[in-house]
């Protein structure tokens, strides 16, 4: 299995991975040509250099996430990374592939996340919420029911989402923000109420 990515996101995949006993054999990082190895394992720069295998995101930004989800799916096989320390309900649960779901995150009943999302640290996502594919949800954030969150979507550390709130596509929610009303595709808010 690969790391895609070998930045500070992937040292924590590799990290649950390590917790979860899977065999990590290198990371693949394409921007930073200097970067040769990382806590000892390879770094592999050209896609043309990894046989066909079994790979996790280990990269925070939506769309670098979606980039090379759709660059390695082809010859490689997606894995999520779900650490033993999350808590997600048995009722209705839907979970696409490619995910990275981190230490101690909640996922209540009835909720859906989308292919290649990051939820990161202590984050909560609760009951009928539906993520869309490739959002980074950063450290405790929370997400309260019934919430719409589109596609791409990045929200800061530890901000709030209100019951019922839906985001657009490719929106920006800042940290700590507190979101009590809807927002547009490719909108960014800040502050408390979120602006």
């Amino acid at each position: 299995m690969i790391i895609v990515g070998a930045g500070g996101h992937a040292l924590e995949v590799y990290h649950e991975l390590l917790l979860n006993n899977e065999t990590v054999s290198a990371f693949f990082d394409e921007i930073n040509s200097d970067k040769l190895y990382v806590l000892g394992l390879e770094v592999k720069h050209a896609f043309q250099e990894i046989l066909p295998t079994t790979f996790v995101l280990g990269t925070g930004n939506p769309s670098l996430r979606k980039k090379l989800y759709h660059q390695f799916e082809p010859r490689h096989t997606v894995q999520s990374i779900i650490s033993s320390s999350a808590h997600i309900s048995p009722l209705g649960v839907v979970l696409d592939a490619g995910l990275n779901i981190m230490h101690g995150v909640f996922i209540g009943p009835e909720v859906r996340i989308g292919k290649g999302t990051l939820i990161n640290a202590k984050s909560s996502i609760h009951h009928e919420t539906v993520i869309g594919e490739f959002c980074e949800i950063c450290i405790g954030v929370s997400i309260a029911g019934r919430c719409t969150i589109g596609n791409e979507v990045f929200i800061g550390m530890g901000a709030l989402i209100l019951p019922g709130v839906t985001i657009g596509d490719n929106a920006i929610i800042g940290a700590g923000a507190v979101v009590t009303k809807d927002v547009s595709a490719g909108v960014t808010v800040k502050g408390v109420p979120a602006k």
